[in-house]
């Protein structure tokens, strides 16, 4: 069972690490995409499992819930745990077992 963490828009991301690392080391300048490199690195230090991923909000589908879209475009699955966070708090909940990726033609 994959797990599947809806972040904030990418912008909110980028603006969240960069202050962050403003405040953390003042007077350096900020890496290009500071969020795909912090990203990156906790990725190949934490070793997290496999089936966790990070998905900013923007990377969904318009037009469709969030269920359908991480189905259709990032292999979703029914049972797969949905995380979804933001900035006043968040939730968790599961695919439900309807939900499935297309077939492929």
């Amino acid at each position: 069972m994959a797990t599947f963490y809806v972040l904030p828009p990418r912008e909110c991301l980028e603006e969240s690490v960069g202050a962050f690392l403003t405040k953390l080391l003042p007077g350096l300048p900020l890496p290009a995409d500071s969020w795909d490199a912090v990203v990156d690195r906790l990725s190949a230090d934490a070793a997290w499992p496999a089936d966790v991923f990070l998905v900013p909000r923007d990377e969904l589908a318009p037009g469709e819930s969030v269920a359908e879209s991480l189905a259709a475009n990032f292999g979703a699955e029914p049972g797969d745990r949905v995380i979804e966070v933001a900035s006043a708090g968040g939730r968790a909940w599961s695919i439900p077992p309807a939900m499935s990726a297309p077939a492929a033609v």
